[in-house]
């Protein structure tokens, strides 16, 4: 089974289940009162909505413990606004990275993937603008707020909206000729994450026939990624 993954959806879920709680007590009592509700009678519910808190510790302490395990050794948020997408891009396709980028992995391991994934994901908002990331985050409230959902990146990758983002920002990568031409840009951008950002040595770099070897495997990985490994515990 995934693990499940730390971020905002877990107040979400929470904000979800009170939800439900209080409108089930507003339609209770609107049945009551045959069909409707006085002012009085909402300021009444409002009143003991807030006093019933203390009686639901249990709930909330629960609800915590679940956020504070989930993040447990983690330094990143996956679903954070600017990382979302490198997290989707990687658990697609950090099989075939192992396969291509297999000398630099050796030398640096999960930290050099996270740069590749993070300068893959910004080539990626540059061409397709800061919208992807926003349809993300609305596909992850949306997810989060799912009755009864541990949200895990397998969960996730199997949105609609998720997968539609994920082939769109691929698509690309499936034009004729498409990983010979945009292989540079690639290269650049990753390259800035792992060079100009780490500081780390230049043969830790990428190169252009790396670039085009991972470029034409990505969306097929894309595609295939309905129930990714659990990449993120690493």
């Amino acid at each position: 089974m995934s693990r499940e993954l730390p971020g905002f959806h877990h107040c979400v879920g929470t904000a979800r289940i009170v939800v439900d709680i209080v409108f089930r007590g507003l339609r209770a009592r609107c049945v009551a009162g045959g069909g409707k509700l006085s002012l009085e009678e909402l300021e009444g519910f409002y009143a003991k909505a807030i006093e019933s808190f203390s009686s639901g510790a249990k709930f909330f302490e629960t609800r915590h413990h679940q956020c504070m395990d989930a993040s447990l050794g983690m330094t990143k948020m996956p679903f954070a606004r600017n990382m979302i997408l490198a997290t989707l891009l990687r658990a697609c396709g950090e099989h075939s990275a192992h396969g291509v980028f297999s000398s630099q992995i050796a030398s640096l391991g999960a930290e050099w993937i996270d740069e590749l994934f993070d300068g893959l994901a910004r080539y990626m908002r540059a061409r397709g603008g800061p919208g992807l990331e926003e349809r993300l985050i609305e596909a992850y409230v949306s997810a989060a707020a799912m009755p009864n959902v541990k949200l895990t990146i397998g969960e996730f990758l199997g949105q609609e909206a998720v997968q539609s983002v994920l082939l769109e920002c691929t698509a690309a990568c499936e034009r004729p000729n498409a990983p010979e031409l945009i292989a540079k840009d690639v290269c650049d951008c990753v390259n800035k994450s792992i060079v100009g950002r780490k500081g780390w040595p230049d043969v830790c770099r990428i190169d252009e026939n790396q670039a085009r070897q991972f470029l034409a495997l990505l969306p097929r990985e894309v595609r295939g990624a309905r129930r990714p490994a659990e990449v993120l515990a690493h």
